[in-house]
C-alpha cells in the first residue's frame, strides 16, 4: 500500500451507553525494520519519562479533534512565598542551617507544561513539606533499608545489586558497618 492509499476511517456508530471514538497516536521512530519500529514506539509510549502525546480523535461522524495531552494531564502550580531558615553556630564557630520552612503567599498561578497560564483546575491541596535531614539522619535511614533487605539467603541474592549500591553510597557518606 502506498502512502496515498492510507486512510483512517471513523469508528462504527455504536448504540452503547457512550459513543465510540477512534484515537490516533502518531510517532516517528528510527529502526532497522517494521517490527523494531513498533517495539521501539511501544517502549517509548510506556516509558516513565515519556512526553504526553498529541492525539487525533475521530468520532463516528468523522469529525476530527486534535488534543495535546500535556495541556490536560500535568500542570504546574506556582506559589510565591518566603523561606525562613534557622541557623545555629556549631562547635567550629560556623553557622549551619538546622531547619527551614516555606510560608506561602497569596499569589498562586497555574500553568501547563509549556508555561502557558491556565485557569485554576480542581485539585487536591498539597502541603509545602520542606524537610532537611542531617547527614547522620540520612545514613541512619539508608542503613535501616540496607539491613532490612540484606538478611542473607535468597532475598539477599535477589537484591544483591541494590545492596551493593546502598553499601557503596553509605560508605561514601562515611558509614562504618557494624560487624
Amino acid at each position: 500500500m502506498s502512502s496515498k492509499d492510507y486512510k483512517i476511517s471513523p469508528p462504527p456508530r455504536d448504540k452503547g451507553e457512550e459513543p465510540l471514538f477512534r484515537v490516533i497516536y502518531v510517532i516517528d521512530v528510527g529502526a532497522a525494520d517494521e517490527r523494531k519500529a513498533a517495539e521501539t514506539a511501544w517502549q517509548m509510549m510506556r516509558a516513565e519519562d515519556a512526553f504526553e502525546p498529541v492525539m487525533v480523535i475521530l468520532d463516528s461522524d468523522g469529525k476530527q479533534t486534535k488534543l495535546d495531552l500535556s495541556d490536560y494531564i500535568e500542570i504546574n502550580k506556582v506559589t510565591t512565598g518566603f523561606v525562613i531558615q534557622t541557623y545555629r553556630k556549631n562547635n567550629a564557630g560556623k553557622f549551619i542551617c538546622i531547619s527551614q520552612e516555606f510560608i506561602a503567599g497569596d499569589d498562586v498561578q497555574f500553568e501547563n507544561l509549556k508555561g502557558d497560564s491556565i485557569e485554576a483546575p480542581e485539585h487536591e491541596y498539597q502541603p509545602f513539606n520542606m524537610t532537611m535531614l542531617s547527614k547522620d539522619e540520612i545514613i541512619d535511614r539508608l542503613g535501616d533499608v540496607l539491613t532490612s533487605i540484606d538478611v542473607g539467603g535468597e532475598q539477599s541474592r535477589q537484591f544483591s545489586h541494590e545492596i551493593r549500591i546502598l553499601d557503596e553510597l553509605l560508605r561514601d557518606l562515611g558509614w562504618i558497618p557494624k560487624d
